[in-house]
């Protein structure tokens, strides 16, 4: 297999291993490329404890626990290791092309494969290893290759693990933090329309920061002081004008000075005594959902055009596929640029950025409400059309992305123009598996780019129902 295609098969790999996963499957998936990677046989992935001196047993490959019965161990000495842990020892990766015949070659987990020839590759940060990674029995001798490519892989798996513990870490303190904003972080108040009249429990000090000798406002607009000017309008519609049950996501103005996100809800209610009503509601301080929120929009968009990411796409395929047969039908669009490489070369990467952007606005107009736009990595993209029962109604909508994709833009300065190759699959059975569609796809925009490009396939047979 030519290196281009083999390292391209890589980068796909990678790609996959997004902060959506587990860390189990993070470390699973990784160490399952590094074996491929490197046309091994076996692999494994190991962390390092914090004493530095033992090891976290327990991820091996897929083709690795066809033989291997070695178990979790969760303090596995390094010293008690063989060479294999050299890698960890010296902090730098570690080549033994002739494992069976090396002197210090004891020292194996026990079920551990038998090791013929192994590549180990450590991580590490802030001058410590953090994790290793190993692979073994390749056919031949491992070679300078080898060891940039496993060590490319390490650094990807130990770089999403890190950004995912970071998740998890927010997500656990979001949730630990909703517990406490209900209870420190909530200021219930009334507002009586006919007198003006507004009161809020004593909460209300808290969430803006007041001085112990403050008093809450009495009025609304000794409130409305309080909220962000762009957003005061709005709260006093909603509080003027009773309406049933609103809420708003509105900023605010703490004592200091400082801005923060909140959600007012009001809901009007009769009077207890007398006509009218007085609105009931909450003021919420919603910092903490607010990073969660960006948080979850960083994990499932590309931040460069700011479209669905492939594990987004594959959430929305899984949904699809999961309507009941006969609900509806969908197209798959396969989408890669044929011209993008020179615009990197002749104008730069900051070009080609721009580039970019331009196609993913370009797919979102030539699109309907209801279609999904994602960026699948690189130059490559994807459209999920929704409703497409016939191929009339796939191609059609091939044609005009076509189209859209091959106008002259204008990009520093420069009028650049690329063109697009566009796969599409028709999906009317939605029980079958969404990769087969997307393979399909795949397969019928290679076509399209080697009959020169610039237009579209639609998937034969293989795609079909």
């Amino acid at each position: 297999m030519p290196l281009d295609v083999a390292l391209l098969k890589v980068l796909r790999g990678l790609e996959a291993l997004t902060t959506g996963l587990p860390i189990r499957e993070i470390v699973q998936l990784g160490v399952d490329i590094a074996q491929h990677a490197t046309s091994s046989q076996i692999a494994y992935l190991h962390f390092l404890n914090e004493d530095q001196s033992t090891l976290e047993l327990g991820v091996w490959s897929h083709d690795t626990l066809k033989t291997c019965t070695a178990v979790s161990d969760r303090h596995y000495p390094i010293g008690k290791a063989g060479i294999w842990a050299d890698a960890a020892r010296l902090g730098r990766p570690c080549v033994h092309n002739d494992y069976a015949g090396h002197q210090g070659k004891r020292g194996l987990p026990t079920g551990h494969t038998t090791l013929v020839r192994h590549l180990g590759m450590p991580v590490l940060t802030d001058g410590a290893t953090r994790m290793i990674v190993g692979v073994g029995n390749k056919p031949e001798d491992y070679d300078d290759a080898d060891v940039e490519v496993l060590d490319l892989v390490a650094r990807r798996i130990w770089s999403v693990v890190e950004q995912r513990r970071v998740l998890e870490h927010q997500l656990d303190r979001s949730r630990r933090m909703e517990h406490l904003q209900r209870s420190a972080n909530v200021a219930d108040f009334e507002y009586d329309q006919d007198a003006d009249g507004l009161r809020f429990d004593s909460m209300y000090g808290s969430l803006f920061a007041l001085p112990g000798d403050a008093a809450p406002p009495a009025q609304l607009t000794q409130f409305l002081e309080r909220v962000a000017p762009p957003h005061r309008d709005r709260v006093r519609d909603v509080l003027s004008a009773p309406s049933g049950r609103q809420a708003l996501r509105i900023e605010c103005l703490r004592h200091t000075g400082e801005r923060y996100p909140a959600e007012l809800m009001v809901e009007f209610r009769p009077r207890e005594i007398g006509a009218g009503l007085i609105g009931v509601g909450t003021l919420q301080d919603v910092t903490e959902q607010a990073l969660m929120d960006e948080l979850r929009l960083r994990a499932d968009h590309d931040p460069l055009t700011g479209l669905p990411n492939r594990h987004l796409l594959q959430q929305h395929l899984g949904r699809v596929g999961a309507r009941r047969s006969g609900e509806t039908g969908y197209a798959f669009h396969f989408i890669d640029l044929d011209e993008f490489k020179p615009v990197n070369d002749t104008l730069g990467h900051e070009a080609g950025d721009a580039v970019l952007r331009k196609v993913a606005q370009r797919l979102q107009r030539a699109t309907r409400k209801g279609d999904l736009v994602a960026r699948m990595g690189g130059d490559e993209f994807a459209v999920v059309q929704a409703d497409a029962r016939t191929p009339a109604a796939a191609t059609g909508l091939a044609a005009k992305l076509v189209e859209a994709l091959g106008k002259p833009m204008l990009v520093r300065n420069a009028t650049v123009r690329v063109t697009a190759s566009v796969g599409v699959a028709l999906c009317l059975d939605c029980r079958r598996p969404w990769q087969q569609f997307v393979d399909a796809a795949d397969r019928a925009m290679y076509r399209a780019k080697m009959s020169g490009g610039n237009g579209f396939r639609l998937a034969g047979d293989e795609a079909q129902p």
